[in-house]
């Protein structure tokens, strides 16, 4: 195995998952259909210490034909109106300018600019996502982002004032590519937006479930400039926000364009002062990783033990990762529930573990709390659930009922 950036040959095995279905193969549980297994296996790269996974799954069977969409979360949408507040703040849109969103799903990020009258472009390469997007009215490219698309943009729009992408540049098999289509296709004075989950806060928070195949490198301000240096572009700005656990918020652009911001600087020394750059860290990660999972299957053992019912609330990617590692069965957890309609009458990839309908699904004693990053949401929707009496147990960071 190469390191996916520097292609060094020098990495250090953090963590083992074991062999584990791509996250989102969610099949009609009447279907006998079993998933293909890959190894998810996490690694740091001790060149450039960029963490990363050993595993490529196809990119065609993970983001063509899969369920997710951005629009069905509240906490997400608010989340990307302050994201659009702060991209205005550091650069201004005029008529002739185009906003470009990479992987943009199904046009959420973009429809507060849309409706104040700014020039939106989506490209995305889920099937369902592009539909949806353009039943927006905002215009949806259904390929793959990568060099090559890039140049047919530049042919046909010119160079992009603004490229945004959410949770996207972590998920590239064509990590170059990508990049060096950026570096095209972004103005000389344009921004590119990043966002991507907080390694350090990844690490911090022992969120082993983050680690699933689409995700196929892990950034800090650190790694993620070492990387960008290869494309003569750099990060001048940085937000963390706490969406989805723990995120930061990069803004990058042509290399000595911009000046670096007071608080990019903070957080890069403050990496520097954890010991980011470190092995030890990671070390310490994998230890706190294999002590959680034991303390989450001993702790749904015992609840299954007293009689109490339990279901997995909600069915992320981030879901499967923690069921397959935990080797989760129906003996603990009886099914999942969701409120997306795509994954209703489905099974957990890699298990016999229903997903149901969960306004047509008897509460239980108690919720396995799977999309814990979005907590705060989460317990405001089921208050009146734990005022009958109902329990959560959130896995993440460490296993607790509340």
């Amino acid at each position: 195995m190469k390191c996916r950036c520097c292609d060094s040959s020098n990495l250090k095995l953090i963590l083992d998952l074991g062999n584990q279905p791509w996250g989102n193969d969610y099949v009609k549980f009447d279907q006998d259909v079993k998933s293909k297994e890959y190894s998810l296996r996490f690694f740091v790269c001790k060149d450039c210490m960029m963490a990363q996974i050993d595993s490529t799954i196809p990119k065609e069977i993970m983001f063509v034909n899969h369920t997710y969409v951005s629009g069905t979360t509240e906490s997400l949408r608010k989340h990307f109106v302050k994201v659009g507040q702060s991209i205005l703040k550091r650069k201004k849109l005029n008529d002739t300018d185009y906003m470009l969103d990479i992987g943009g799903n199904d046009g959420t990020f973009l429809e507060s600019f849309k409706e104040n009258g700014f020039n939106v472009l989506n490209i995305d390469s889920g099937i369902l996502q592009s539909k949806i997007s353009n039943s927006k009215n905002i215009t949806c490219i259904n390929k793959f982002f990568n060099n090559k698309t890039a140049e047919e943009i530049f042919e046909a729009k010119g160079p992009a004032t603004v490229i945004h992408g959410s949770g996207i540049f972590f998920h590239l098999e064509e990590l170059h590519s990508v990049f060096k289509g950026v570096k095209l296709l972004l103005a000389s004075n344009g921004i590119l937006v990043a966002e991507f989950i907080y390694l350090p806060y990844m690490l911090k928070n022992c969120a082993y479930d983050q680690i699933y195949h689409e995700h196929l490198v892990y950034y800090s301000l650190l790694n993620f400039q070492r990387f960008l240096s290869q494309f003569d572009l750099e990060i001048f700005d940085a937000e963390l926000k706490p969406i989805h656990g723990g995120s930061c918020v990069a803004y990058i652009g042509h290399k000595g364009q911009r000046s670096y911001s007071n608080q990019f600087l903070h957080l890069q020394q403050k990496e520097i002062e954890d010991g980011i750059d470190k092995i030890e860290i990671y070390l310490g990660f994998h230890d706190t990783a294999e002590r959680n999972k034991k303390k989450l299957i001993a702790m749904l053992s015992e609840l299954k033990e007293s009689g109490l019912s339990v279901q997995a609330l909600g069915a992320p990617v981030k879901g499967s990762t923690i069921i397959n590692y935990c080797k989760l069965t129906t003996k603990d957890i009886d099914c999942g529930v969701e409120i997306n309609p795509h994954k209703f009458n489905t099974c957990f990839p890699g298990t016999k573990i229903p997903v149901y309908d969960q306004s047509k699904t008897q509460e239980p004693n108690v919720y396995l709390l799977l999309a814990w990053n979005f907590k705060d949401e989460i317990l405001y929707r089921l208050k009146d659930f734990r005022e009958r009496g109902g329990k959560i147990l959130v896995p993440i960071p460490e296993p607790e009922i509340i």
